[in-house]
């Protein structure tokens, strides 16, 4: 707790300001870039003395901090930044993913111009309403305010269950309508074409193999380029589905474990499936052999990244690679998550149910033709 005098041009005491520290770090107890201070103001009584005043104020002082403490008050002056600044923090000790703290922290920076420097109390649903519109005018896409209006969502209910506004504003305000732009699943057309031209390039081996699994177990791209090959079980054909990829302030990186508690699962695969990662192994130990101590077999990646030696290649490089290719041939645009849908789209033309597909993701009904799998750098 501090406490402030404030004098007016005669410099006489007009008042006490007392701020106080709402959030600590729980080991350490002190200070913290989470920080948020509460402020009160205390009337300097004419009527008293000096030292009484003072006391008064310390007295008030203590009162306030221990509401605070207590969660029985709320500081009305605290910005929506301020709160957004602590409010994920709380969400990240909570144990929110990596992924989703990144996304909030990059929401909090571009909402911040709008509505960042408006206190809670005001960030009524016109507040938020012309933020929106202002976005607009800005050349911000409708369905990127449509994201922020979910963060700004979120972060008012946390502020609503402290106490701290009476409602969530944002429920009242009028986002802009989402331009419904799925992830199409591709068509058998597209299939053909754009593995018949992978296929026919030689220099895209690894490619070749990473999109044909993709296709057939209808993996998220972030676990197919997380995979080892400590997760192929060839005796008794499956794959291991049991990290990603996450995105966080320090970049991409691996972590343990799926994107949601049901993604860590065994997929079944069929022979041809197999026999194209067991060619393929012999390709990648010689690829190793190539670059001998330079190489990182300590990563034991499945699908490398050839300038990091043999490290794990990340979604990012795989986009890339998919854009850059499609375009080049003059192919349809695809995105990675394409091939997801396309896999659960054939499974479910095969019969297969819709929990079963949603469990599994193992198209049972692709028939690629893989004679081009042979084709190699």
């Amino acid at each position: 707790m501090n406490i402030q005098e404030r004098r007016n041009k005669d410099g006489k005491i007009t008042s006490y300001r007392i701020r106080v520290f709402d959030h600590r770090d729980t080991q350490t107890y002190r200070q913290t870039y989470r920080q948020i201070f509460r402020t009160l103001s205390i009337k300097y009584d004419t009527s008293k003395s000096e030292a009484w005043n003072r006391k008064n104020a310390e007295k008030q002082g203590a009162i306030f901090e221990k509401q605070i403490e207590e969660h029985t008050i709320s500081d009305s002056h605290i910005t929506f930044d301020s709160y957004c600044e602590y409010a994920i923090g709380m969400k990240e000790q909570a144990g929110l993913s990596p992924s989703t703290i990144y996304s909030y922290t990059g929401c909090r920076k571009r909402v911040a111009p709008y509505i960042g420097h408006i206190q809670l109390k005001q960030l009524t649903p016109a507040a938020i309403n012309k933020a929106y519109s202002d976005m607009l005018s800005a050349g911000v896409s409708k369905a990127t305010v449509y994201q922020y209006h979910l963060f700004i969502h979120s972060m008012l209910a946390m502020a609503f269950k402290e106490n701290l506004i009476p409602r969530n504003y944002a429920s009242a305000a009028t986002p802009p309508k989402r331009d419904s732009k799925e992830v199409d699943a591709l068509s058998e057309d597209d299939i053909n074409a754009f593995f018949n031209t992978l296929y026919a390039d030689k220099k895209h081996y690894m490619y070749q193999v990473m999109f044909s699994v993709m296709l057939a177990t209808g993996c998220r791209i972030g676990e197919i380029c997380a995979l080892t090959w400590d997760n192929i079980d060839f005796e008794m054909n499956r794959i291991h589905i049991c990290r990603h990829f996450v995105m966080s302030d320090s970049g991409s990186r691996i972590q343990d474990g799926c994107k949601t508690n049901a993604g860590d699962r065994w997929l079944t695969m069929d022979e041809g499936i197999m026999e194209m990662l067991q060619e393929y192994r012999t390709y990648y130990l010689k690829k190793a052999e190539q670059f001998g101590r330079k190489w990182d077999y300590e990563a034991n990646s499945v699908f490398y990244a050839e300038k990091r030696y043999g490290g794990c290649i990340t979604p990012d490089t795989v986009r890339s690679f998919l854009n850059s290719f499609t375009e080049k041939n003059g192919l349809p645009h695809i995105h990675p998550h394409m091939f997801r849908h396309t896999a659960v789209s054939l499974q479910l033309q095969a019969g297969i149910s819709i929990a079963d597909a949603a469990k599994r993701a193992v198209p049972a009904c692709i028939d690629l033709k893989f004679s081009g799998r042979n084709h190699r750098s």
